[in-house]
């Protein structure tokens, strides 16, 4: 019988150490001194914020900020969602067009502050990976804990080609980002 990895962290702790990350900068520092269970429970919350955050609204403001998004590079711009910490991950459930101030604020748009950030998704895995001397112990995780599932479906209520449509979704964002060189 697999476990509830959810048991092994506590959402709190999750988002402290995200906190605690620097926007993920210093990921890898905060997930060491972790027991691999604290590494697994940290998986399982990444997996749930992730999955909460697939969302077509979110995808419509990474498309205008980014001049377009595909299916990684939404993936990535929830990474950096994420690691922006849970007050700004949660105004941006409440409202996306939220997002239109915190891309003003970024410090580096083209560097670490990026909105799209893949090397987040694997941190945690490395590290469990280096431990054991594997190049796959994700096996273990997936064999032993209940996690997540990825749900991808998404009914869109905009669409690409009609900018108006995007508009309607974030209208804050696409007045100010649409056509921005920034990113």
């Amino acid at each position: 019988m697999k476990k509830d990895a959810s048991k092994l962290m506590t959402e709190e702790k999750f988002w402290t150490i995200i906190e605690n990350s620097n926007r993920g900068r210093n990921l890898k520092e905060c997930l060491t001194p972790l027991s691999e269970e604290e590494l697994f429970g940290f998986i399982y919350w990444w997996r749930h914020f992730c999955n909460i955050s697939y969302r077509q609204d979110l995808w419509a403001v990474a498309y205008v900020v980014l001049g377009g998004c595909s299916d990684d590079g939404f993936d990535y711009f929830r990474f950096w969602l994420i690691s922006r910490g849970r007050k700004i991950f949660e105004k941006a459930l409440e409202d996306v067009d939220s997002l239109c101030d915190v891309f003003s604020e970024l410090e580096d748009p083209e560097g670490d502050d990026y909105p799209e950030q893949e090397l987040l998704d694997y941190v945690a895995m490395e590290i469990l990976n280096e431990r054991a001397g594997e190049d796959d112990y994700y096996y273990v995780l997936e064999e032993n804990y209940l996690l997540p599932s990825y749900t991808h479906e998404i009914e869109f209520e905009w669409d690409e080609d009609d900018e108006e449509s995007i508009r309607k979704i974030c209208p804050r964002t696409f007045d100010k980002w649409k056509d921005n060189d920034v990113f």
